[in-house]
């Protein structure tokens, strides 16, 4: 069989087309399968971290005598499971007004998503919790 009639038949065969298609194409599904993964997971964080400062909001509403490093200790309590660090708590109160005050419990934090062969993605997030004080019997909001 000369050159050119082997040339011709290659060109003529699709028998694996399917099969070159998908091996370039399944590289970016993968990708895609991980990138929906990890917003998913980063998604989990932030919901559970609202859920760990909203505790902790509660527990200062029933105890406002609370200060920032008990309800950082609370917070990351709560999160331990996840094992997500640096996850910073600040509490600020407005003035007293109307028989009582509000506290602003904060927390904010990054997620490091991870893919493979890519550097790493930090996602900062950071969420706010009001809550309502009673004043002390001074009439003046804890701090």
């Amino acid at each position: 069989m000369s050159a050119s009639k082997r040339g011709k038949a290659f060109a003529g065969n699709a028998s694996g087309g399917a099969a070159i298609e998908f091996a370039l194409i399944v590289p970016f599904l993968i990708m895609l399968l991980f990138g929906i993964f990890a917003f998913g997971w980063s998604m989990n964080a932030d919901s559970s971290v609202r859920y760990a400062l909203e505790a902790s909001a509660r527990s200062l509403q029933l105890n406002n005598t609370l200060t920032q490093a008990d309800i950082q200790a609370i917070a990351t309590q709560k999160l331990q499971a996840l094992s997500l660090q640096n996850v910073n708590v600040t509490i600020t109160t407005d003035p007293a007004s109307g028989g009582f005050c509000m506290a602003h419990v904060k927390a904010s934090y990054a997620f490091v998503i991870n893919f493979p062969y890519f550097s790493d993605y930090p996602v900062n997030y950071a969420t706010t919790v009001n809550v309502p004080l009673a004043n002390s019997v001074q009439g003046a909001c804890p701090q």
